[in-house]
């Protein structure tokens, strides 16, 4: 890996510390192989990033000019085009018709898209990040991103879609809990995609809708992810560490690799990783608990309710709860669109009332933990969407919320003495890191 002498500015108290640059990398070491950074302030003029990379092929001629413009919610491409100064028909039926090039058409809110357009309004170059930068970072290793670029070559349009290095920082935050996770987060420049993964790190022993006490502080660190020469800002990554004092008892977590995967660790070297998640959605609420009688919304008639919804817009994403195969992917009767894995013999979960099931399910089909097998929709009999979410034991139904679940499995000797090397240096640096906190505020 490669640091550049590329710094971003750190603007707000909270946000006192940024990486020692960014690292450019398809794969990125767990935290005991990452070299922290300094804790110091770092101030430093950047260069305007370029809409494009520096490429031969894509330098401007004659009259062209290059534009770069922000998404905006409910545009189409034609109107973002024209907006760019762009009015190019041939453009837009070629983006319509050709495989490739359609994925211009999936345009996202927030994200930038950059173009060559010259005088009469025609679309030379077009380019546009076709992945979200949140899916392509995976927990154990970052997958390169993915541009889609289009070129006028004559009377005819080429379309290609090519991978693009990321660009990797490390950055330190801490927050103070007034009213709730995400207001905190927000406050303290924190991205909500690592707010999320931090519930989800401590979700089964911190309910973070009823459990957090005004003056609960959360110091973390995570890493940043950004497409290189990209002007869009940067998303958020892994959680590399963090640390939660809630109502006065201290919760912490690192990310550890062992047998070549990266898992969370208590500091004290317990492992936080659960044979099932409490939670197949991150950080839903609970609309309706489990019940051995309940009056069934849509028949109107008391009946057991062997499950635990979870409230939650139509599209969000649904995760398999534990490593298992797939029994069944498809329509089943009042479940309506519905999952069911199975677990290591004795163990089963059920998915219901889904919008979709990920197309590559199928009976047999291998899942990981946290593996995303479908989205929230409301099929079968629902009245409204949400995941209906099940789980049996020996074939009979359990509470998933109380049910005493098994611990991953602990560490050996070589990896425990590693791990309190590692967590001893992660204490030092959030102590130093408080220093500097206060010697700010004095």
């Amino acid at each position: 890996m490669h640091r550049s002498k590329r710094f971003r500015r750190v603007a707000t108290v909270t946000a006192l510390v940024s990486a020692l640059g960014a690292v450019t990398a398809f794969g990125v070491a767990p935290l005991t192989k990452i070299d922290l950074p300094e804790l110091a302030y770092v101030t430093e003029a950047l260069p305007l990033p370029l809409a494009f990379q520096a490429a031969e092929q894509i330098v401007p001629s004659g009259d062209a000019f290059y534009q770069s413009e922000t998404i905006q919610r409910g545009d189409t491409l034609a109107a973002l085009i024209n907006r760019m100064g762009g009015n190019d028909p041939e453009f837009i039926r070629f983006v319509s018709k050709d495989k490739v090039g359609r994925k211009a058409l999936q345009i996202r809110a927030g994200r930038s898209v950059q173009a060559e357009i010259d005088s009469t309004g025609r679309v030379n170059r077009f380019a546009y990040r076709t992945g979200g930068l949140e899916d392509d970072a995976s927990p154990n290793q970052a997958k390169p991103g993915k541009r889609l670029e289009i070129s006028r070559v004559g009377d005819e349009f080429v379309a290609q879609e090519v991978e693009i290095p990321l660009e990797r920082s490390v950055e330190m935050r801490t927050a103070e809990i007034r009213s709730s996770l995400f207001a905190a987060t927000d406050a303290a420049d924190i991205p909500e995609s690592v707010a999320i993964k931090i519930a989800d790190i401590f979700g089964g022993d911190i309910d973070f809708h009823r459990d957090l006490r005004k003056g609960d502080r959360l110091r973390v660190i995570f890493e940043t992810i950004r497409e290189a020469d990209s002007l869009d800002g940067p998303a958020g990554s892994r959680v590399l560490a963090v640390e939660f004092i809630n109502d006065g008892n201290q919760f912490d977590a690192m990310l550890f690799e062992r047998e070549g995967r990266a898992e969370y660790f208590s500091f004290a070297g317990k492992s936080l990783r659960k044979a099932f998640l409490r939670n197949p959605l991150e950080f839903s609420r609970i609309s309706s608990g489990f019940s051995l009688s309940r009056l069934h919304p849509v028949h109107n008639v008391w009946r057991a309710h062997r499950g635990v919804d979870f409230a939650a817009p139509t599209g969000t994403k649904v995760r398999a709860s534990s490593d298992g195969k797939v029994k069944f992917a498809g329509n089943q009767n009042g479940y309506g669109k519905v999952v069911i894995l199975e677990h290591s013999g004795r163990y089963s979960t059920l998915y219901a009332h889904l919008s979709r099931i990920s197309p590559d399910l199928r009976p047999g089909t291998r899942v990981s933990q946290g593996d995303v097998i479908g989205a929230v929709g409301s099929t079968g009999w629902a009245t409204g969407p949400h995941l209906h979410y099940e789980m049996r034991i020996d074939g009979k139904h359990v509470d998933p919320m109380r049910v005493a679940l098994p611990e991953s499995k602990p560490l050996n000797g070589q990896d425990r003495v590693a791990l309190q090397a590692a967590a001893a240096e992660l204490r030092n640096r959030f102590a130093q890191f408080d220093t500097i906190t206060i010697a700010r505020f004095e």
